[in-house]
C-alpha cells in the first residue's frame, strides 16, 4: 500500500520546512515577475505617446532584484525552520546596528532610486559634474556609471549626483562651445580682422538664431604664437555638424595667412 506524499515527507526531519521554503520561494519570484512585467507594460503603453524613459525601468529591474532577494533569504531561513519575522525580530537591535555603519550605502542607494524614477537624468545624457563632463552609461544602485569624453569611465556616488550642481546639457537650450586655435606671431592678424573674416561665412547661422552668440578674444599670448579663443551658442544637437563648419572656416583662414 502507498503511502501518500504528505504523510511521508513528515516523517522526514526537515523535509517538510525545506518543501515550504521551496514553495515560497517559488511562488515569491512568479509574483515579482508578473508585477514587473505588469508594470512595464502599462508604463510603455502610457509612455506610448510621449518621450520615453528607460530609467523606469531600469529602477523597476532594481526593486525587483532587492524583492527577489529578500524572498530568497526569507526561503533559506524558513528552510531551517525558523519563522522569518520571528528572526528578523529577534536580529532588531544588529539591523539597526549595521544600519547605522551602512548609512552611506543605504542613502546612495535611496539616490539611485531617486534618479532611476525621475527625469533629473537618463542612460545617454551628457552631463557634467564638477569638473568631469561625459555621457551616462548606466545609473546602479549605489553610483552613476560616466563615459568621459577622453573615454575614461568614472562612478560617481548618487549623494554626489543628488547633492552637487551638475549640468544636464538635455535641458539646456544653448551651450557655449569654445575654439581655440594658434597663430604665429609674426601674422600680425588682429581680433577685429578674425572676426570679419569668420563672421560672413556664417551669416545663415547667425541670421536663423542656430548661432546665438560669437565672440573672438585672446586665450593666450606666448613668446612665438598667439592664441584665440571664439566662443559661440548653439543648440546642444548642433554641436557636431558646427564644429566640423567651424574647423573648415579656421583650416581655411590659416591657408589665407600662409
Amino acid at each position: 500500500m502507498s503511502v501518500p506524499f504528505s504523510l511521508w515527507a513528515e516523517n522526514i526531519s526537515g523535509l517538510p520546512s525545506i518543501l515550504g521554503a521551496l514553495l515560497f520561494l517559488l511562488g515569491g519570484n512568479i509574483l515579482i515577475s508578473l508585477a514587473r512585467m505588469l508594470t512595464a507594460r502599462i508604463y510603455m503603453r502610457k509612455q506610448k505617446d510621449e518621450d520615453f524613459q528607460i530609467n523606469f525601468l531600469l529602477g523597476i529591474t532594481w526593486i525587483s532584484n532587492i524583492l527577489n532577494s529578500i524572498v530568497f533569504l526569507s526561503a533559506l531561513i524558513m528552510a531551517f525552520g525558523i519563522r522569518p519575522f520571528e528572526f528578523l525580530t529577534s536580529l532588531t537591535i544588529v539591523a539597526a546596528a549595521i544600519a547605522i555603519i551602512s548609512k552611506e550605502y543605504i542613502t546612495n542607494t535611496i539616490n539611485g532610486l531617486i534618479i532611476m524614477f525621475t527625469d533629473q537624468f537618463s542612460l545617454g545624457d551628457t552631463i557634467k559634474i564638477n569638473e568631469q563632463k561625459g555621457i551616462i552609461k548606466d545609473i546602479t544602485l549605489l553610483n552613476t556609471v560616466l563615459k568621459r569624453d577622453d573615454g575614461l569611465t568614472m562612478m560617481i556616488p548618487n549623494n554626489l549626483m543628488l547633492s552637487t550642481h551638475v549640468i544636464n546639457y538635455r535641458f539646456t537650450d544653448r551651450k557655449d562651445v569654445e575654439f581655440i586655435f594658434e597663430v604665429p606671431v609674426e601674422t600680425k592678424m588682429s581680433l577685429k580682422e578674425i572676426r570679419e573674416k569668420i563672421e560672413p561665412k556664417l551669416a545663415k547661422r547667425l541670421e536663423s538664431k542656430e548661432i546665438s552668440k560669437f565672440i573672438v578674444g585672446l586665450s593666450g599670448i606666448y613668446k612665438e604664437k598667439i592664441a584665440i579663443k571664439i566662443i559661440v551658442g548653439i543648440a546642444p544637437e548642433k554641436e557636431p555638424e558646427i564644429r566640423e563648419e567651424f574647423d573648415e572656416i579656421l583650416l581655411e583662414l590659416m591657408y589665407e595667412k600662409q
